[in-house]
């Protein structure tokens, strides 16, 4: 590696390896092949090719971003580690590694042996590059020198060159006209260029790195052209930083990259905007670099979950329940909701929880912590209030935001979690003529119950013009129907998708005594324990029927479940009965109170619901629930309460 700066930490051969290559040196063996060995295997093979990706060529390393400019504590120290497991060859600055901006010598050092204290954790060798924050006056640039040398240097690996520049003597950030004073000239750092270039005029690839994205002012800034001018007819790629959020433009056919951030100021809205924590992975391949922008919360090392934290985190995402309180009377006016919380582990357990009320509900309390040492259990209670007598199936919730801590041997664990708070009560469910389930609702007169608005707090919200229904409810000798009238502006089915990939209205019913009835569980957990036990049908405009992973365990649920569909001018419509026999099994006898939870699924037509599935962060698709939803992350025990009418008990 060729070097013109202070020479970086080498990681030298360790003793194994050393000796390895010395034996075959003296003893005339030749190393291994470089293709993957495996046993002569006659006719078809389990692998797609022999040749693994391990040119001798090719290496990788890693680019840091801006630290500085707004620094956010700890998200820099927090990267060295995680680059080491990455193993790169060498890692490479764009700039903005201190605060700077002062004269102040004992701030500057402070602030660099700070920085330095930092790459002292890194395994492999790190080059400096200057940004506007290290050096913007003489004396920033005579302690660069003093402590790096010189601010513009180049290095060779692998046949790859490697150009890193001043940005700063190009075109002060402060003082866009001038050069930074100080040891070196813009003029000699174009000579320097230039005699770069000269001198390895034919490498496989360059690589510049430059702070300021000279380039991508409105008007480019300073010599850049001459750069260019040089750099034109060559294979390069540049990389910068200074901007604090990513973009990638193309100019003379090659790339011109500038990174985001590793920790500098940023409001972090995402990929979209550019904004996010990053290191650049660099592989440098035979036909040039391939670049793997890798968010530092995305990598982690072998211990991101161990054992301990594992069995700790089981009883932790269920440490938080909410408690069956049943109000009654058709109007809320005040009562509360109640939570229990256990400490399911060998340490306390802290809890803090913030009450946001939502916009019907008052709560005058305040918010609170708790500590519950192992193995108790704590109820906590939360009294409301309605802001206006509002009807239980109408209230929309508030959240209670909770945050839980505790340990498992040395290490913290800690989660936040959000619950729906709504008050609820039973709703009674009339008598009245069995209808005939054909999908026409001309035998519902009345559709009490109207959803245009996201009823779970967790899920995606959706507006009242996409999709929107309402529903009733009605025995009939004993068997319970359903009836639902869907909205939608845009209908989407197709025999080919799956379920919940396509329009359609999942109902479930759960006739069983309390605690089960009134209990919560995730989806998945109750594929394997209650489904079977519920009354479920999900029904799509074609009706389509799938032996998909859910319905295996509803064999009994498909007997006992009868719907329809018919189209309407304003969407579709769905007749849903439950055989009286079924839910009575499922009682223990007469059945006399249910649970319904009920859902339209959109979709709209030209989506790629192939992509990621319906109840996704950032899915298009949305189920739109009543009330929280019972299979979800925040439900409300004993939501969707329904009784039968007690006259004709």
């Amino acid at each position: 590696m060729d070097v013109q700066s202070k020479a970086p930490p080498i990681r030298h051969m360790s003793h194994g390896v050393a000796a390895l290559a010395i034996a075959l040196l003296f003893s005339g063996c030749t190393p291994p092949p470089t293709g993957i060995e495996v046993e002569p295997t006659d006719g078809a093979v389990p692998w797609t090719g022999l040749e693994a990706n391990d040119a001798e060529d090719e290496f990788h390393f890693v680019i840091v971003s801006d630290r500085t400019g707004g620094a956010r504590p700890g998200v820099f120290a927090s990267a060295v580690p995680k680059i080491n497991l990455l193993e790169p060859a060498f890692v490479v600055s764009v700039g903005d590694l201190i605060e700077g901006y002062t004269e102040d010598q004992a701030q500057l050092d402070y602030e660099w042996d700070e920085f330095e204290s930092f790459i002292e954790q890194l395994e492999v060798p790190f080059f400096y590059a200057a940004g506007n924050h290290d050096m913007s006056n003489a004396t920033m640039a005579e302690t660069w020198q003093a402590r790096f040398g010189p601010s513009y240097y180049r290095f060779v690996y692998k046949d790859v060159l490697f150009v890193v520049l001043n940005s700063e003597l190009f075109s002060m950030v402060s003082k866009p006209d001038e050069p930074v004073p100080g040891p070196w000239t813009q003029a000699e750092q174009l000579a320097f260029v230039e005699r770069t270039l000269a001198e390895v005029p034919d490498p496989r690839w360059t690589i510049v790195i430059v702070h300021q994205p000279l380039w991508d002012y409105p008007e480019v800034r300073g010599d850049w052209p001459q750069v260019d001018a040089m750099l034109k007819g060559r294979d390069y790629t540049v990389f910068a930083g200074h901007f604090h959020h990513y973009v990638k433009i193309v100019r003379q056919d090659n790339n011109y990259i500038t990174l985001s951030t590793t920790g500098g100021g940023s409001d972090l809205r995402g990929g979209i905007y550019g904004q996010f924590d990053h290191v650049a992975l660099v592989t440098m391949k035979a036909n040039g670099p391939r670049i793997a922008n890798l968010e530092i919360d995305g990598i982690h090392d072998e211990d991101v979950v161990t054992e301990d934290v594992r069995d700790t985190m089981r009883w932790l995402v269920n440490a938080i329940q909410s408690e069956p309180v049943l109000g009654d009377g058709e109007t809320f006016s005040e009562g509360e909701v109640a939570f229990r919380v256990t400490n399911g582990g060998g340490e306390d357990l802290t809890v803090a929880f913030q009450v946001d009320a939502g916009p019907d509900l008052d709560y005058q309390g305040s918010a609170g912590t708790v500590a519950i040492p192992s193995g108790e259990t704590r109820r906590l209670a939360f009294d409301l209030t309605a802001r206006a007598e509002v009807p239980y199936h109408a209230i929309r919730p508030g959240q209670v935001f909770w945050s839980l801590s505790t340990h498992t041997g040395e290490n913290p664990v800690a989660v936040d979690a959000v619950s729906a708070l709504l008050p609820v009560a039973p709703l009674p469910i009339p008598v009245d003529d069995a209808p005939t389930v054909d999908g026409d609702l001309a035998e519902w007169p009345v559709l009490p119950y109207r959803v245009d608005r996201q009823g779970d707090i967790v899920s995606p919200a959706t507006a009242a013009s996409d999709v929107a229904y309402s529903f009733a409810l009605r025995e009939a000798d004993g068997d319970l129907y359903v009836a639902v009238s869907i909205d939608d502006d845009s209908l989407f089915a197709d025999e080919s998708r799956g379920l919940l990939i396509q329009d359609s209205v999942m109902i479930t019913v759960d006739s069983r005594p309390d605690p089960k009835r009134s209990a919560n569980m995730r989806l998945y957990e109750a594929t394997r324990r209650d489904l079977a036990e519920m009354a479920v049908g999900i029904v799509t405009l074609p009706a389509v029927v799938e032996e998909s992973y859910y319905l295996r365990f509803l064999r009994g649920s498909r007997d006992a479940v009868t719907t329809a569909t018919t189209t309407t001018e304003s969407g579709y419509d769905v007749e849903f009965k439950v055989d009286g026999a079924f839910l009575d099994g499922h009682a223990g006898g007469r059945w006399d109170t249910v649970r319904l939870a009920i859902a339209a699924i959109d979709w709209d037509a030209g989506e790629d619901v192939n992509e990621i599935p319906w109840n996704s962060p950032g899915s298009d698709g949305v189920a739109l629930h009543w009330q929280p939803n019972r299979f979800g992350d925040a439900p409300v025990a004993a939501s969707g309460t329904f009784v039968r009418d007690s006259a004709n008990r």
